[in-house]
């Protein structure tokens, strides 16, 4: 069970909410008003779209002061999958086809040779965050065991990813949230 707190300037007593995933903000009160947030134990990913759909951004433990995005968030994802014996296989080109890369643990694919080329990927295990940029910047494209994505064309990914993050699962999770 995960916690949310919408907290509101205008109002003294905050309003709490208990969720697990959402998958429409607007029916909460939430939809694009999200200005600061928490996280406390699992991470969590938010979408900007409804349904779990559209642009992806992690946020994993720690205080979120001000969102560069400004919270334009329509649905959150809690990450409670088995993150034991994390696999994920890279291709160079779409539909799993060309040179291929498997990792085990979080990789800077400047070090390997395999930056800005991949285009599609098969996960085994763990969960993935794969970054547009190094140092953990830019697009975010979320991973779960058993995706297979056997393209980043649609997701305007091709041929840009730098580094692959794995993520680390805590077992319990608070997710408070500030509105604008």
């Amino acid at each position: 069970m995960s916690y949310f707190k919408k907290m509101n300037e205008r109002v003294v007593n905050a309003k709490n909410q208990r969720y697990n995933n959402v998958r429409d903000l607007e029916e909460r009160g939430f939809n694009n008003v999200i200005s600061s947030l928490k996280v406390i134990g699992a991470p969590w990913v938010a979408y900007d779209d409804q349904n779990f759909a559209g642009k992806q951004r992690v946020f994993q433990e720690g205080e979120y002061a001000t969102l560069d995005d400004k919270g334009r968030f329509s649905s959150l994802k809690m990450i409670i999958d088995d993150l034991n014996n994390p696999e994920i296989q890279l291709f160079e080109h779409v539909h799993y086809q060309g040179r291929s890369v498997t990792l085990y643990k979080e990789t800077n694919l400047h070090d390997i040779d395999f930056s800005d080329i991949a285009s599609s990927h098969k996960v085994k295990g763990g969960v993935w965050v794969l970054y547009e940029h190094v140092n953990r910047q830019g697009s975010q494209l979320i991973s779960f065991p058993g995706e297979e994505i056997p393209s980043y064309f649609p997701l305007s990914f091709n041929d840009e990813l730098n580094p692959m993050t794995l993520m680390v699962l805590m077992p319990c999770s608070t997710f408070e949230l500030q509105e604008i």
